[in-house]
C-alpha cells in the first residue's frame, strides 16, 4: 500500500521548540518506551533523543518508504499504515508523541481507508466517514498505551467542534484519569490557517477523568503551558471539567449464571488419558477415543477449538480419554487394550471404576461450554470451548451457562473474570498450596461477583487479547484492557450526562 493514498497535503510538520516542549510534558518515566506513529522528519524522535531517550527504547512509524534522517535514533518501520500497525500492539508502549496526518477520510483511499473505518470508539462504534483521519490515528493511539502511560497529541482545532469529535473527546476522556487540552488562538502550521490543540493525556486506565482546559494566544504560551504541565503544575487560567465519578455497578454471583463442575473422573488417568503416541503405538482407533483436556496448561487461549487441540495433541500432551463405545469393542486394538487394563495396566479395584458399569465408560459432563481450572499458579480464566466433543478431565473445571447465552454473552463472562476488581476478589477466595499453587472450589468460584453489564459485539476480540496479554505474563495490561471495556460497556445517555463543570480559575 503506498503512502500516496494519503493526500500529501495532509502532513504539516511540527516546530521544534513545539516538540521539545510536548515531549517534556508526556512526563517520561525511566526505562519506559515510547512511540511516534507517524514520525515523518523525525521532529519527536530528536527531541526524544536530546532527553536522553535511547534510540532502544523509541519506536517510530511511518507509511512513507522513504529512509529519514534521523531514522537512526528509533527503531524506525517505514512502509507501514499506522492503524495496521496498531493492531498488532496494543498496550505496548509507555508514552505516544504525535502529531498525526489531517485529512478528510473521504480524501482518503483503499486499504487506508477501510482500515480508519474500522477504529472503534469507546461506545463500541466505528468513526464515521465525515471524521477525519486524525481522528483515526489518535484512537489508534491509545489503544498502544499501557495502563498509568501517557499520550500528547497536536491537533487541529476540530478537535473542539467537529460534530464527530465529541465523540473522540469522550473515548480519550474515558481512557485517562487526567487530560489537559492547551488551545492555542493562532495558526501554528503553514498549511493550516486556524488555532491547533495540544492534548495531554496521563494515567491510562485511570478512572473518574479530570478535563482540564486552558487558551492561549500564540505558541510562546502554548509552549509555557506545556512547561508547566510536564512540572506536574497547572497552567494559569486553567479551567477544570470534573467527569463524576460512575456509579457502583450492579454486582451478581457466578453461579447465577454458570455452573461449575470438575471434568470427567477416570479413576486412573494413568491408563485412560494417552497422547498421540501412546494412542499410535496401541493402535486405538481415534472412534475409541474422545478428545480432551488434562491440564491447566492446556489453556492456552481464550478459546479452544480443532487448530488449537491438534497444537496440543502435536506436541506430545495427554489429549485423548479412552472411553469405548458400543461399536468398537470388538476392534481388536481395542480389545487389546481392555486386556491389558484388567490383568493389571489400570487399578479396576479403584472406586470409581470399580462403580461403573462397564468399568472402562467414564461418565462425562454434561454440556460443556467453557473450561477453568481449579488449580493453577494463575488465577481462574474462562476458556470457552469451540471444538465439538472437546471433554476434560477432573483436573480442569468444565463450565455450562444456566440460560443460553449467545457467543457475545460468553465472552463477556470471561472478560468480566480478567477485570481487577473480579482478578482482586479471586485472589481472596484462593487456598495457597505449596509451590505457589491456588487451589479454588466450585463453591469458592461461585460466590465471586461480577459486574452486571451489556454485552457488545467486540467482546470475543477483547476477551482474545486480553487473554493473550495474560498467558504472555501482562495480567495488569489484561485487567486493564477488561476494565476498559466494561467502563465503555456501562456507558449510557443518562451518564454522559451527569457531568458538572467546576468553571473556576486555578492560579
Amino acid at each position: 500500500m503506498s503512502y500516496e493514498h494519503v493526500p500529501q497535503s495532509s502532513t504539516v510538520y511540527t516546530p521544534l521548540e513545539l516538540a521539545s516542549a510536548m515531549v517534556s510534558a508526556a512526563r517520561g518515566r525511566p526505562n519506559s518506551l515510547w512511540l511516534d506513529p507517524c514520525v515523518g522528519d523525525g521532529a519527536f524522535v530528536s527531541q526524544m533523543a536530546k532527553q536522553g531517550v535511547p534510540a532502544k527504547q523509541i519506536l517510530a512509524v511511518d507509511i512513507a518508504p522513504h529512509v529519514g534522517a534521523l531514522d537512526h535514533a528509533a527503531q524506525t518501520v517505514r512502509g507501514i499504515d499506522f492503524l495496521e500497525w496498531a493492531v498488532q500492539h496494543h498496550s505496548a508502549v509507555d508514552h505516544v508523541v504525535m502529531n498525526p496526518p489531517y485529512a478528510a477520510l473521504s480524501r482518503v483511499r483503499e486499504e487506508l481507508l477501510e482500515r480508519a473505518l474500522e477504529v472503534r470508539l469507546s461506545d463500541g462504534q466505528c468513526l464515521p466517514f465525515k471524521a477525519n483521519y486524525w481522528a483515526a490515528f489518535l484512537l489508534a493511539a491509545v489503544t498502544c498505551v499501557r495502563g498509568g502511560g501517557s499520550l500528547v497529541a497536536v491537533l487541529p482545532a476540530a478537535w473542539d467542534f467537529a460534530k464527530y469529535a465529541s465523540r473522540v473527546r469522550e473515548t480519550v476522556g474515558r481512557a485517562f484519569g487526567e487530560v489537559f487540552v492547551v488551545r492555542c488562538g493562532s495558526p501554528l502550521f503553514p498549511k493550516v490557517q486556524e488555532g491547533v490543540v495540544v492534548i495531554v493525556a496521563f494515567n491510562r486506565g485511570g478512572t473518574a477523568c479530570i478535563n482540564r482546559r486552558v487558551e492561549v494566544p500564540t505558541l510562546v504560551e502554548t509552549i509555557a503551558s506545556l512547561e508547566q504541565i510536564a512540572q506536574g503544575k497547572v497552567p494559569h487560567g486553567t479551567s477544570t471539567l470534573r467527569a463524576f465519578a460512575p456509579p457502583p455497578l450492579e454486582l451478581q454471583r457466578l453461579d447465577a449464571l454458570i455452573h461449575i463442575g470438575i471434568g470427567a473422573v477416570t479413576g486412573d488417568a494413568g491408563y485412560f488419558l494417552l497422547n498421540e503416541a501412546e494412542r499410535s503405538e496401541w493402535r486405538l482407533p481415534q472412534s475409541a477415543l474422545r478428545p480432551a483436556l488434562s491440564r491447566s496448561r492446556h489453556l492456552t487461549s481464550a478459546t479452544i477449538g480443532i487448530k488449537e487441540w491438534r497444537a496440543l495433541r502435536d506436541q506430545g500432551a495427554r489429549v485423548w480419554m479412552f472411553r469405548p463405545t458400543e461399536a468398537v469393542l470388538q476392534h481388536n486394538a481395542v480389545k487389546a487394550y481392555l486386556k491389558h487394563g484388567r490383568e493389571g495396566g489400570c487399578n479396576v479395584a479403584a472406586y470409581w471404576i470399580n462403580k461403573r458399569d462397564p468399568w472402562h465408560r467414564t461418565s462425562l459432563p454434561a454440556r460443556i461450554d467453557g473450561f477453568m481450572s481449579g488449580m493453577s499458579k494463575r488465577l481462574p480464566f474462562l476458556v470457552l470451548r469451540k471444538m465439538q466433543g472437546l471433554t476434560a478431565s477432573n483436573t480442569l473445571y468444565v463450565i455450562r451457562f444456566k440460560k443460553h447465552a449467545t457467543e457475545a454473552e460468553k465472552a463477556k463472562l470471561g472478560v468480566l473474570l480478567l477485570t481487577s476488581s473480579v482478578r482482586a476478589e479471586l485472589a481472596r477466595h484462593a487456598r495457597i498450596y505449596a509451590d505457589g499453587l491456588l487451589k479454588f472450589e466450585p463453591a469458592d468460584l461461585g460466590a465471586v461477583r461480577v459486574p452486571v453489564v451489556q454485552a457488545r459485539k467486540d467482546a470475543t476480540r477483547v476477551l482474545l487479547e486480553a487473554t493473550a496479554l495474560l498467558l504472555s505474563g501482562r495480567e495488569a495490561e489484561a485487567s486493564a484492557m477488561a476494565d476498559e471495556w466494561v467502563t465503555s460497556a456501562t456507558v449510557t445517555t443518562a451518564n454522559e450526562s451527569q457531568v458538572i463543570a467546576e468553571r473556576s480559575a486555578v492560579a
